[in-house]
C-alpha cells in the first residue's frame, strides 16, 4: 500500500469531484461558527503585523473585509493555477470579479459567454 508521498494519493485528489460546505454533515450555525473562527485567526494574524495596539484588531478585520476577494483571486491564479497547472471554473471567476467590481460583473459575464465555454 502506498503512501501519499508517492504522488498517487495527489492524483487522487486532482481527479476528485468537487465538494460544497453546503452539502456538508454540518449545520448552518455550525459553519458559521467555524468561519467566525477562521475569520479570527486571519484577523489576528494581520494585527500581528500591524502592531500591538489595542486598535489593530479592529484595523486587521477593515483590511481582511476590503482585500479578502482581491486575495482570493490572487492566490487563485498566482499560487494555486501556476502550482497545479489547472484552472478556474469561469463562474468562480464570474463571482469575485462581481465582488471586487460590483459594476463590472455583467460586462464579465458576457465577456466569459462570448469567448470561454
Amino acid at each position: 500500500m502506498s503512501d501519499n508521498t508517492s504522488g498517487q494519493g495527489s492524483q487522487f485528489v486532482e481527479r476528485r469531484d468537487e465538494s460544497y460546505l453546503s452539502n456538508s454533515i454540518f449545520d448552518d450555525k455550525c459553519l458559521d461558527e467555524l468561519q467566525a473562527s477562521d475569520k479570527h485567526e486571519i484577523i489576528v494574524k494581520i494585527a500581528k503585523v500591524l502592531g500591538t495596539s489595542p486598535e489593530t484588531l479592529a484595523q486587521a478585520e477593515q483590511i481582511l473585509t476590503q482585500v479578502k476577494f482581491e486575495i482570493t483571486r490572487f492566490v487563485l491564479h498566482h499560487e494555486y493555477c501556476r502550482e497545479k497547472k489547472i484552472g478556474i471554473r469561469s463562474n468562480l471567476l464570474i463571482w469575485l470579479e462581481s465582488k471586487i467590481n460590483p459594476g463590472e460583473a455583467k460586462n464579465i459575464t458576457n465577456f466569459f459567454g462570448k469567448y470561454i465555454k
